[in-house]
């Protein structure tokens, strides 16, 4: 009776595996193997996502933005997409941030802040790389926990310089928003039911 029992449990096992492999290959064709219907891909998956998003139209031109990828893009392109875009919104706030460092007419605290600021968008940066290896490789959790500290960095950036109508506080607005978007896609990534 026991070799019975594990040949019948062994023989689970292996359909469970072949039905999982069934699946995978139906997505990758393009199939949505939970309601049958073919998956959403580009210029329609754009609008359906950005209408989850609360800067729609910042949204629709960041995932439309790539000429290769968009036309076909699935959830996971759109999602290296907008972080991309993000990531380069931060390069050009560290780009400022250094030209004003540089400004000898500044305060020190300022250019302290300055800095600090510096500092954190580096590492936000970094975050947004670390976002993009976690979905490469379909830890779509890391990469919302990534976000999210991409996010606390421009925040601290923000705290560390005075006042908000500086270059830098009126980017790290769109920054948030980028990251905002980007956070969307990933939801939908985690939960594609909710479109």
């Amino acid at each position: 009776m026991e070799h019975s029992t594990k040949f019948f449990w062994g023989l689970v096992l292996c359909v469970a595996v072949m039905i999982h492999q069934a699946t995978a290959l139906d997505i990758l064709k393009g199939k949505n193997p939970l309601i049958g219907k073919e998956t959403i891909i580009g210029k329609n998956l754009i609008n359906k996502v950005c209408t989850l998003s609360p800067s729609r139209d910042l949204c629709v031109q960041v995932l439309s933005s790539d000429p290769l990828k968009s036309p076909n893009a699935n959830l996971k392109d759109l999602a290296v997409i907008s972080l991309r875009f993000a990531a380069t919104n931060a390069s050009d706030i560290l780009t400022d941030a250094k030209m004003l460092i540089d400004d000898d007419n500044l305060d020190p605290d300022v250019q302290q802040g300055l800095a600090d600021c510096k500092e954190n968008i580096l590492d936000a940066e970094s975050q947004l790389e670390d976002t993009i290896a976690a979905l490469m490789v379909d830890s779509e959790a890391d990469a919302q926990r990534w976000l999210k500290a991409a996010l606390a960095a421009i925040d601290t950036c923000d705290a560390s310089i005075p006042g908000d109508d500086d270059i830098l506080s009126v980017k790290s607005v769109i920054f948030r928003k980028l990251c905002n978007i980007a956070i969307t896609v990933n939801k939908v990534l985690v939960n594609p039911t909710i479109l």
